[in-house]
């Protein structure tokens, strides 16, 4: 019987890298001869009975029913993964008889040059039939030469596509930067700490988190070193922010290992890394993180439910059909409406993909009627494991600030973001923000007994309860007369705090080590 950390291996396997799962399989000619070994082998690992623990739980988590069919839905899909793979007929048989690639199409002449986004996928439809949703978002988002957020600024006053909380008023950053201040007074005061952020846009955010944390603990007159990591692949952003945290005259470097480095005003250390996977983890620091609107951009996979089972959602290329799958507030679809007129669409797979083994291994999904439609987002899931391995037994903290759904199921949220309107998902790839309903209660939900959780609640009741009408209060006063700046104080303020606007649309959930108590905010 499989065993449940393999299962959840196989599992993450799948949803990121199918292709590369697929050819494990087939990676030496000897590899069925060797699994009939092990197989036989009473001694092998694979074969040795999985852990109950004193609760009376499969690796202290699953029940016997739950890791029973968990591990049958596995083992189905290998047998199927594995007759594909092998067949049911000798290939050499067929050789000069089945085609070794997809035949080109005769209808539009073949482009060797790729010159955007949509020629590329172009060719790779063509080529390999209908591609994965969540392969479509990565290249649209992070593609080195036409990714959206590898090539430009999206936050630029003058020619960007969206505005964050942190650009609307330096308030917003404030309290965030109390809320970290309290956590590490709550937490003894750890004299290394470093502050870690995951797409930190153009840097707004962090800076106005470091004012404020760095005058409190002044105030308080503590000595601490502190440090600051910045999880950013576009070379635009890195130097937006190393201009706003580090001023010109501080040289923007690069180490042998190849990552940027800099200091910032306030003399901290900073450090630029492509990915989570270049966090060096040690437990001399306490790590307080941030994500502001990081999980909504992550690349999902859409499933439907069919008589058959559950289908995967997949991207098809065709200029002739008129896509009606996006959510486009305030728009009815029609065939002339310019937004919906795309190149790409999204089909329903005919047959089971390796992906189709995902909502069938959860609870959540299982009693969703036929016709269902839900969106699951597996890279969401890697990256708050990642968060969580950064807390240590006593300090460090994880805030996580997006807009998002609480006790529902994300079922077709993705939107395309082009100049402050929502537009398809489909339309000019590369030069459109994605975005997706972060999924807060699979969020909550995986975080539970790995670190203590706190929220999600909205982000109007958060900075209510952490004070920020009266520090508005205090910049009004300070401003009393001057209607303009009074009038934009104002604005922003209910900006973010409002209901029918940002402060009920925005959740904030934290992530505490185990045995935290509730911090402020909650």
């Amino acid at each position: 019987m499989i065993r449940t950390r393999q299962l959840f291996s196989l599992r993450y396997s799948i949803l990121s890298h199918p292709r590369t799962w697929t050819r494990q399989f087939t990676s030496t000619s000897n590899y069925y001869q060797q699994k009939k070994t092990n197989d036989d082998d009473p001694d092998h690992p694979s074969n040795s009975p999985p852990i109950v623990g004193e609760n009376g739980l499969y690796y202290n988590q699953f029940t016997k029913q739950e890791y029973e069919n968990a591990s049958k839905i596995i083992q189905d899909q290998i047998k199927k993964l594995e007759l594909q793979i092998k067949g049911d007929y000798n290939i050499r048989e067929n050789i000069g008889k089945m085609p070794q690639f997809p035949a080109p199409s005769t209808d539009v002449p073949i482009k060797t040059k790729v010159e955007n986004l949509t020629d590329f996928f172009i060719q790779t439809i063509k080529l390999t039939g209908p591609i994965s949703l969540s392969a479509y978002m990565r290249q649209c988002l992070t593609h080195p030469e036409f990714g959206y957020y590898t090539t430009r600024d999206p936050l630029d006053s003058q020619h960007g596509d969206f505005i964050t909380s942190p650009e609307i008023s330096s308030v917003f950053g404030e309290m965030i930067g109390v809320w970290y201040f309290s956590i590490w007074q709550t937490q003894k005061c750890p004299n290394k700490i470093r502050f870690i952020e995951f797409g930190p846009g153009r840097g707004t955010l962090m800076h106005d988190i470091l004012v404020t944390f760095n005058r409190l603990v002044k105030r308080v007159q503590k000595d601490i070193e502190s440090e600051i990591l910045m999880i950013e692949a576009s070379n635009v952003l890195r130097r937006e922010q190393w201009k706003l945290l580090c001023g010109e005259e501080n040289q923007f470097g690069t180490t042998e290992e190849g990552y940027n480095v800099s200091v910032t005003k306030w003399g901290n250390g900073i450090k630029w890394l492509d990915t989570e996977k270049d966090i060096k983890h040690t437990n001399e620091y306490a790590n307080y993180i941030i994500a502001h609107e990081f999980f909504d951009a992550l690349p999902i996979k859409s499933f439907i439910r069919k008589e058959q089972g559950w289908r995967e959602l997949v991207v098809e290329h065709s200029s002739s059909v008129t896509n009606t799958q996006p959510k486009l507030e305030g728009t009815t679809p029609s065939p002339n409406n310019p937004l919906l007129e795309t190149e790409f669409h999204l089909t329903t797979s005919p047959k089971e993909t390796p992906s189709s083994i995902i909502p069938t291994i959860s609870s959540r999904y299982r009693s969703l009627p036929i016709g269902s439609r839900i969106e699951i987002c597996p890279d969401a899931e890697l990256y708050i494991m990642k968060m969580i391995q950064l807390l240590n037994n006593t300090n460090g903290a994880v805030l996580i600030i997006d807009y998002g759904l609480i006790n529902q199921i994300p079922e077709n949220s993705l939107r395309g973001i082009h100049k402050h309107k929502f537009v398809s998902p489909f339309i000019l790839p590369g030069q459109v923000d994605l975005s997706i309903d972060v999924d807060f209660d699979n969020l909550s939900t995986i975080s539970q007994g790995l670190a203590q959780v706190y929220g999600p609640v909205k982000q109007g009741d958060w900075l209510h309860n952490i004070g920020i009408g009266y520090r508005i209060d205090q910049l009004l006063k300070k401003n009393q007369g001057n209607e303009e700046v009074e009038d934009k104080i104002y604005g922003a303020y209910k900006r973010l705090t409002d209901e029918g606007e940002m402060g009920g649309i925005y959740k904030f959930l934290a992530l505490l080590p185990k045995g935290s108590e509730k911090p402020i905010g909650f």
